[in-house]
């Protein structure tokens, strides 16, 4: 086993860490291993989104779901949108957006060295 680099101890302190809500209509708070995390089911993640938004902190961050990043456009709670794009052909999948295609207004593009992959960062609008 490799001994982990500055950078990963750094995100694994930050993951331990950083207060997570899990939005999920199957799971209970005592089934997430990623503790401190509350569970909250998918109707109810606008409502805390809202909340969360009101309060004095930092960014709020949503990982890989398009339902929730999808509910959560709908009712006009998304800032930025970043959209990681790999180099691959996929001849089907899942839709990015389930809705009406939200208008955005693309404010940088990125690579990263030693990768094909780009970021995307969007505005909603």
């Amino acid at each position: 086993m490799t001994a982990a680099s500055p950078l990963q101890r750094e995100i694994g302190c930050f993951q331990r860490d950083v207060q997570k809500v899990v939005v999920s209509d199957t799971l209970t708070d005592r089934e997430v291993s990623a503790p401190p995390a509350t569970v909250v089911r998918c109707a109810q993640a606008p409502d805390v989104v809202k909340q969360l938004k009101s309060k004095e902190g930092k960014d709020i961050l949503v990982f890989g779901s398009h339902t929730t990043w999808n509910r959560l456009l709908a009712v006009g709670l998304v800032d930025e949108l970043h959209l990681m794009v790999g180099c691959a052909a996929i001849g089907a999948g899942t839709r990015l957006f389930t809705g009406p295609t939200p208008r955005m207004a693309l404010l940088e593009t990125r690579g990263f060295p030693d990768s094909q992959n780009v970021v995307l960062r969007y505005a909603a609008s």
